[in-house]
């Protein structure tokens, strides 16, 4: 997650065919759905490090290139940001039955060696993954073949929420990777012998290009014949580049040597100058700038505090100051995705406090501070002692981006009469502050990001416990009375409740608890969300036939799932 807050992560760009010198315009004489296959090559980029540094095992984190894997290798399932849906991929189906999660493997996915991919590599692979603590063994007792070689069961410790199982391995789009042959040898092995393993001579491919070779400038992927939708991908090869400088990949888009990037942030001003064939496509990130609050400090464990800095901060200013075209803003203020806030909270969401989403309720947040013994001396607030609402403002050195967001946050808070002074950090040192509990407020995401995050029971759970700074922003979690959504009061155990949803299968029983949940998110604020993330990945049309507007532009990302369904393909004669 560290990473994943850098505005330029690593980039899948390409190029191929006409007058670039990387293929030849005509067919090879193999033929796909849609015609021929055009031995073109598609150069694209990885951000990762020199690839002759880097494998592909995935349980080996350190050096592996997900670039280059997300060719290599097929996805469960993927996850669509337009639908809100998972789509199927390597499986053909998926069910849960009481204490049961069964996958159903496609009959025609094979590995690129011409095996089947079977049971026995699902349950390699999971076995291996138990070693290193994989989601999916947060609820599952064994796995076990099932009715024949490609369906595999996963036995539950207790009956369990369906999306949980399904986000456990489809959201983050995880890859199915274990060729059992090739695997097989660390099942009787300490996870550490695993986690060495440098996946990188004969790799076994089940994706749309196979490994062919690596080194100092790329790697190379040719086209894998054995792909169970091999007839709709009409080019040869991928050449990924060792690229690590944003500004370079946004240089060779403009300039027309690549055909897509997979993400790069691009602020306005580069997005406009990008020429007319390049298309941007957005997809929420499920993550963005939000503020946390140190819940022992003197000023902001109170929540009348902190609902007055909701009520002060404009969010729509923020995200217009930190990138419209990039930024959305969540309509009430509760650890709900802007997407998903409607479909979650329903009739209720009238109810929930917005705390002003384009405007400065400071009359309120006035209010809020005087009812609480807070007034005003100087043009700053101060409390019943004497002491002003003085801190420093925590902000990650060099996200530009977030920078401007603080910027604009710690203006509006200080027009108010708070006293705040931004305090920008090297990652090492803001992360190390917020887990020691040595902060007062400061910027940060206030969502775990990814498809997972579009079930409110990992954001409403996360918010609280927050292990991405180890808890360290003490937020208390037992029981609460708090003001009721039907007026009067309402007693809550929010982290109680929420661990409820993961043995709940009734959707009417999870919608309740996840809206009792948000509410009290919503009266109590152990995170305030400004702004939510919209990624940008780039595509061009010069040398590709790519869509302009169809759902499969919702999956991540379009320039690795495009190829495979058949929207993405070389322009024919």
């Amino acid at each position: 997650m560290r990473a994943a807050g850098v505005s330029g992560m690593a980039a899948l760009a390409g190029c191929s065919g006409g007058d670039n010198g990387n293929g030849n315009e005509n067919g090879t004489g193999n033929t796909t759905s849609s015609g021929k296959v055009y031995d073109t090559k598609f150069v694209a980029a990885t951000n990762n490090g020199v690839p002759a540094n880097l494998h592909l095992n995935p349980d080996a984190t350190q050096n592996y290139d997900p670039i280059a894997g997300a060719h290599v290798f097929e996805r469960f399932v993927s996850y669509n940001y337009r639908t809100q849906k998972f789509e199927m991929a390597g499986l053909e189906d998926w069910s849960v039955d009481g204490k049961t999660f069964t996958l159903t493997i496609r009959e025609d996915f094979n590995w690129d060696n011409g095996d089947a991919v079977t049971a026995q590599d699902l349950m390699t692979q999971f076995r291996l993954q138990k070693k290193t603590d994989g989601a999916i063994w947060d609820f599952v007792e064994n796995v076990e073949q099932g009715e024949n070689e490609k369906t595999v069961v996963l036995n539950l410790k207790k009956e369990t929420n369906p999306l949980l199982l399904k986000h456990a391995i489809g959201s983050q789009g995880d890859r199915i990777y274990a060729h059992h042959p090739t695997f097989k040898q660390f099942l009787d092995k300490d996870a550490s012998a695993l986690q060495q393993f440098k996946y990188e001579k004969d790799v076994v491919a089940n994706g749309s290009f196979s490994f062919e070779s690596k080194d100092k400038q790329s790697w190379e992927l040719t086209r894998n014949e054995e792909y169970f939708n091999a007839d709709k991908v009409n080019f040869t090869r991928i050449q990924l580049l060792n690229r690590g400088d944003n500004t370079a990949l946004q240089q060779g888009l403009m300039g027309g040597e690549l055909d897509g990037v997979y993400s790069m942030f691009a602020p306005p001003n580069i997005a406009k100058s990008m020429p007319g064939h390049v298309q941007e496509v957005n997809t929420p990130a499920k993550w963005g700038y939000g503020i946390v609050f140190n819940h022992s400090h003197e000023h902001f464990g109170k929540v009348a505090v902190r609902k007055a800095i909701a009520h002060v901060i404009n969010r729509e200013a923020v995200a217009g100051n930190a990138g419209p075209r990039t930024k959305a803003t969540p309509k009430v203020a509760t650890a709900i995705a802007v997407d998903d806030q409607e479909s979650w909270l329903g009739d209720d969401m009238g109810e929930f406090e917005t705390y002003g989403q384009s405007a400065s309720q400071t009359d309120k947040a006035a209010s809020l501070l005087r009812d609480a013994g807070y007034s005003k001396s100087g043009g700053k607030w101060e409390d019943s002692n004497g002491n002003k609402i003085s801190a420093q403002y925590v902000t990650p050195a060099g996200w530009t981006d977030w920078t401007t967001a603080t910027n604009t946050v710690v203006d509006q808070l200080n027009s108010f009469g708070f006293d705040l002074e931004i305090s920008s950090k090297p990652m090492g040192d803001y992360f190390d502050g917020y887990i020691n509990n040595n902060f007062a407020l400061g910027a940060f995401y206030w969502l775990p990001g990814g498809a997972r995050s579009s079930f409110p029971f990992y954001p409403l759970r996360w918010e609280m416990k927050c292990p991405d700074i180890n808890g360290g922003h003490q937020f208390p979690t037992g029981e609460k009375t708090i003001p009721g959504i039907d007026g009067g009061e309402m007693t809550i155990s929010p982290l109680e409740e929420i661990k409820k949803v993961a043995t709940m299968t009734s959707e009417e029983e999870v919608t309740n608890v996840v809206r009792r949940v948000a509410w009290h998110h919503n009266q109590t604020l152990p995170f305030l969300g400004v702004t939510e993330k919209q990624e940008q990945t780039w595509i061009s049309s010069k040398n590709f036939d790519t869509p302009s507007k169809d759902d499969a532009l919702g999956i991540k990302w379009a320039t690795q799932w495009l190829p495979r369904v058949d929207k993405l393909s070389v322009q024919g004669n």
